[in-house]
Formats: C-alpha cells, structure tokens, sequence
C-alpha cells in the first residue's frame, strides 16, 4: 500500500472525532457556571463550588491515561463509544440528583470527567495514526480551534439557558449533545481492526496507584489555596501521592504493558515539553483570575475583564491554526519559541497597566497570551507524540493529556496567590505611608500586578530557553 493510499480519507475519517471533540468543549462550556449555580440554589458553603470543579478534574485528567490506554485495547471506536456515553450519562445523572444531594453531584461529576478523559485521547491518537506525516500538526490546529471557539460559545449558551431555566436544563441540553455525537459516530466511525477484544493482560494494578497519584497531585493546589499549604490536609495529599508514586514506579515495571511508559516519558520529546507547560500553561487561568480582580479593584467593572477573556480564548483559536501549522514545515523549536514570544509579550505589556488602564491594553495583553499559549498546546502535542506505534497510541495521548491538564492548576497556584499577596502587603504598606484605604487598594492592586507580570515574563524567557534546547524532529530542513 503506497502513502496515498494508506491516508485517503483521512479527514472523511475524521469528521466524527471531531464532533465529539465539540461537544466535549461545547458542554464544558456549557456547564461552566453550573458548579456555582448548584451552590446557590441549594444555600451550600460558597468553597462547596471548589469541590465540584475539582471532582471534574479529578476524572478528567487522573483517568486520562487509563483511558486512554483502554482505547489502546477496545480500539478507537468503542473507547470513543463507552466515553461519549459515560459523559451524557453522568450530565443526565447530575440532572436528576435530588435537592442537596451534593455527594451524588461529586460522584457524577466525577462520572462525567471520566467520559471526558475518554474522548480527547482518542480524537488525538486518530491524529497521530490517521493523518499524514506532515498534516499532524494540522489536525492538531483544526482539534484545538474547534475545541477553543466552542468553549467562547459555551458560556454564552449556557448563561442564557441558566438564567431563563435554572441549571438542570443545561444538563438535559448537554444529554442531546451527546446523544447526536453518539449517532454520529456509530454511523461514521469504522469498526475497528486487530485484536484489542480482551482486557486479559491489562495493567489493573497500575490504573489504581495511576488514579491515586494523579487524584492527590491534582488535589495539592485546591488543599494548599483552600486550607494553607502546610496544613493537615494538603500535607496528606502529599504523603499519599509520593507513596503512591513510589509504589507506581515499581508495578508498572513489572507489568507487560504499563499504563504509563517509562520509554515514552523518559525522553526528551516528552520531559521538555511538560516543563514549559508548568511555566507557561497556568497564565492563561491566573490571568483571568488577576485581571478580574484587577478591574474590579482599578474600575469597579466585571464587564471588561469578560470581554478582555472572550478575547483571550479568540487569541487561543487564532494561535492554534495560525501558529501550530508551521510546525508541520518548520522546527517545532523554533516555532514553540516563537510562540512564547508573544506570551511573555503579552505578561510584559501588564507592567504598563495603571489605575486608567482601558480596555484595549486589556484585551491586546490577553491577545497575545491565548495566541501564543494556543500555538503551542498544538505544537506540543505534535513533539511529545511523535515516534508512538499503533500499540502506545491511547496511552501516550492519555498520559500527555493529565500532565497538560495538570500545568494549568499549579501555575494558578503560583500566579494567583503571588497576586493576591501582593495586594495585601502593598495595601498595608501604603495605608502605614499614610495613603487613604481606597486609593491605597488601587495602588497596591496595580504594582502587585506588575510584580506578578515580572515573574510571569521571567517563567517564559526560561521556557524559551527549554524549548530552543528541544530535539529536531525533522532530518532535513
């Protein structure tokens, strides 16, 4: 079989993955300001929406390499399948939960993340087995701008369904979603070929120590911002998962076919990517969060910081299909470089904010920051997952997936608390010098920005540094 041959159809082929890529992003959108309306509508302590968010996650990225190592077993189509069910099937059961019934609502959150740690490794492992060579990091760009535009619709959506009808209806909109995503891809997606019928042989032992380590992993930043990060608590997420961890390393050195593979992992394609993630991923949410409070503290306004973030998440569609492209011609090293120049441009251009800073300087920072933050999550899917065979496919998408998802908390973990400190001192400071409380929080909120935007610029200028030592992945150029 020549190469013509062995790709025809490819974006045919494709269609149905990527409908199930926009609704996981369209109902994640959707269902954004769910947690929060849950919260209020049954009297619930207003952190109890913390909580809810976390459960998602939980599932979402701590079951990632699990499923997708199932998808890795079951095939691409029946992974997808079970996902896409298991996803409108924890919205249906959020939908029905009685009044109160928070404990119900955390394990069907968690259901739902699960469904959705199905989809996004198998949308990306058709990538890297489907598509051409140098049309990867295309279908890389076409997977993450559906993703991005439709989280900007899914809010808007979901916002006037809430405050029309409440937050169960959102849910029941969600089930249809999945429901014609299912139809979609029992009608297009081809069965699948080879021997993956049988779980005799799979790693069970290692998905359990895989789930306990990435759960308190995940858990640290929500422990540490919520009850002190030497507290009891976060402590104990601590201990539980380097133990876990520990014991991880061991089993999954001993299994036949590891959930997570130490080959894939221990090379430079993976390593290098994932620590520029962890400098540069968590802007994108500290950002939001700092710009919220910076504009209603300068301004007294909520109304600029969302447009300012509708354009930052159009920065992001923008950067994966203007930027990430040009890694299908050129060095990802480069172009990954090239891409953080833009969002250590953009952190940088938040040195200049003042009390009177207006919406253009908002949105052009936050511009920057999605189009160069949205050029590299498909840049780096391309370097991390070059090199996997058909067998690995799943599970290295899946394993890549928990630690991407996991960048963006502990970058918020840092950046925010960094801000928000900032404030407080400086307030106290200004007030001691002898200036008025309120002229004082202004002043103080504007200079702990600054503070926070040096540091940001400073994580970047090093992931610059990383991704300019990344391996060439092209023999020629």
């Amino acid at each position: 079989m020549n190469e013509e041959e062995r790709y025809a159809g490819y974006m045919k082929g494709f269609i149905p993955f990527i409908i199930a890529a926009a609704v996981l992003s369209l109902c994640g959108g959707f269902t954004s300001a769910v947690p929060a309306n849950i919260v209020a509508s049954w009297s619930l302590d207003s952190g109890t929406t913390t909580w809810i968010t976390l459960a998602y996650s939980l599932g979402a990225a701590a079951m990632a390499p699990i499923m997708g190592k199932l998808g890795d077993v079951f095939g691409r189509r029946r992974t997808l399948l079970l996902s896409l069910t298991i996803y409108g099937a924890g919205q249906l059961l959020i939908a029905l939960c009685p009044e109160g019934g928070l404990i119900p609502v955390l394990l069907f959150r968690f259901l739902v993340g699960v469904g959705a740690a199905g989809i996004a490794p198998v949308v990306m492992a058709y990538i890297m087995m489907e598509f051409p060579q140098d049309k990867i990091g295309t279908g890389f760009s076409i997977y993450m701008f559906v993703a991005n535009i439709m989280v900007i619709f899914g809010p808007t959506l979901g916002g006037i369904v809430l405050s029309q009808s409440g937050w169960r209806p959102v849910m029941r909109i969600c089930v249809v979603f999945c429901v014609i995503a299912l139809i979609a891809c029992l009608t297009l997606v081809k069965k699948d070929e080879g021997p993956k019928k049988t779980l005799q042989g799979f790693d069970f032992v290692g998905s359990v120590f895989v789930l306990l380590f990435f759960s308190m992993f995940l858990s640290i930043p929500t422990f540490g911002q919520n009850n002190g990060w030497t507290a009891a608590p976060t402590l104990v997420c601590l201990l539980i998962g380097v133990i876990s961890l520990l014991i991880l390393i061991v089993v999954e050195k001993k299994a036949e076919s590891p959930i997570l593979n130490g080959r894939f992992m221990l090379r430079k394609r993976f390593i290098m990517p994932v620590i520029v993630l962890f400098l540069s991923q968590g802007l994108q949410q500290s950002c939001m969060t700092n710009i919220i409070l910076f504009t209603i503290y300068t301004t007294g306004s909520r109304t600029l910081s969302g447009i300012a973030t509708s354009v930052m998440f159009l920065g992001m569609a923008l950067g994966t299909i203007v930027i990430g492209p040009m890694a299908d011609k050129k060095e990802p090293r480069y172009v990954a470089s090239m891409a953080l120049v833009f969002v250590a441009a953009g952190a940088a251009l938040q040195m200049l904010f003042t009390a009177s800073t207006g919406l253009p300087l908002l949105c052009l920072s936050l511009f920057l920051i999605g189009l160069g933050l949205g050029g590299n999550g498909t840049i780096f899917m391309k370097v991390v997952l070059s090199g996997l065979d058909p067998a690995t496919a799943g599970s290295g998408s899946g394993t890549y997936n928990v630690f991407r998802d996991m960048s963006a908390p502990f970058g918020v973990a840092v950046f925010v608390p960094l801000f928000s400190a900032g404030i407080a001192t400086n307030t106290a400071r200004l007030i001691a010098d002898g200036v008025e409380e309120a002229a004082a929080n202004v002043q103080a909120c504007v200079l702990s920005l600054h503070t926070t935007a040096m540091a940001q610029v400073a994580a970047v200028v090093v992931g610059i540094v990383i991704c300019l030592m990344l391996p060439k992945i092209y023999e020629k150029q």
